[in-house]
């Protein structure tokens, strides 16, 4: 490594986006359509409600994100590691091959937006890559090649990748990209603003009471009347299927490094544990590389800074 930058608990995304500030709710109010949680998802759908002539209040109970959409790795991709082979084994062809189409089209949908916005957010059309060091785990990158051709999805098995390590195999599927997640969804906010959706930080949801008109109760006390609500946010908040018990929390980590050789291009994720992802972003006239992974359930890993000391090594030693 060349360079280090300096040290920063905070994600680059929201660091180097100023987004505006909304203030609580102060009131009762009446829409047709209250999204719960203001991440990608919950301004995402705001959107859409909004370019339809709906009133709609987004309500997000911290800032705007702040949470996943704000920590993410930002690739927009359909490949998500080694997942369609194991797909059709639990799920038969005809859903895997909808779950791949689906993520397409969502994929396809943010570029159309951003072409249509002109929004300046660092999309970069890139090659997608699942990598092996070891034997044993390419024979699974051959099955996944197979649940591709299977699903008809373009991809490609090769020996030799752009990294500046040796690797096993590679997976690759063509033509997906990589962009800054808070400079595209500032803009869909100030759209949002322009359109009179209400949008309501450090507000806090707490159920929904049903009925003709539901009504989303919050903490404070005040209510929104609505006709609709969509839970968008990370947990159902409002939980009738006890799914909290079936669920968890999981952490995972990111450093950035600047390093004196250009990076090739192209977004990797390896097919063993720990998982190790790579991506650039623009950062300064450079390429910020960004390696992520280290994954485990909340309260169950090692302290924070060894995970982060893992990320660090294997960085210094790629």
């Amino acid at each position: 490594m060349s360079k280090q930058l300096p040290q920063n608990p905070t994600s680059y995304w929201q660091d180097s986006v100023q987004f505006p500030a909304f203030p609580s709710i102060n009131e009762d109010i009446e829409v047709d359509v209250a999204i719960i949680g203001g991440g990608i998802t919950g301004v995402t759908s705001a959107y859409l409600l909004t370019q339809e002539g709906l009133k709609v209040a987004l309500v997000e109970a911290d800032r705007l994100m702040t949470g996943t959409t704000g920590n993410t790795t930002a690739k927009l991709t359909v490949q998500h590691g080694l997942f369609y082979d194991e797909l059709i084994s639990h799920f038969g062809e005809e859903k895997a091959r909808l779950y791949y189409q689906a993520n397409k089209e969502a994929m396809e949908f943010a570029k159309s937006l951003i072409e249509k916005h002109q929004i300046e957010c660092d999309l970069k059309i890139e090659d997608a890559y699942v990598f092996t060091e070891n034997d044993e785990t390419a024979s699974q990158l051959k099955k996944e090649m197979k649940a591709y051709e299977k699903l008809g999805i373009p991809g490609k098995l090769v020996e030799e990748t752009a990294l500046p390590f040796k690797v096993k195999q590679a997976l690759i599927m063509p033509e997906q990209a990589q962009f800054h997640p808070l400079k595209y969804l500032r803009v869909l906010v100030e759209v949002l603003k322009q359109a009179g959706c209400l949008i309501y930080e450090q507000t806090v949801a707490s159920k929904v009471e049903m009925g003709e008109a539901p009504k989303v109760l919050l903490k404070d006390g005040h209510t929104i009347t609505c006709k609709y609500v969509l839970s968008c946010s990370h947990f159902p908040f409002h939980d009738e299927g006890f799914y909290f018990a079936r669920m968890y929390a999981e952490r995972s980590y990111v450093v950035g490094a600047l390093v004196e050789d250009d990076f090739p291009g192209g977004m990797y994720i390896n097919a063993e544990k720990p998982t190790r992802s790579i991506r650039y972003t623009p950062y300064q006239n450079e390429k910020l590389i960004i390696i992520s992974g280290d994954h485990h359930k909340t309260g169950q890993g090692e302290s924070t800074d060894k995970h982060y000391q893992n990320l660090q090594t294997y960085a210094e030693n790629t």
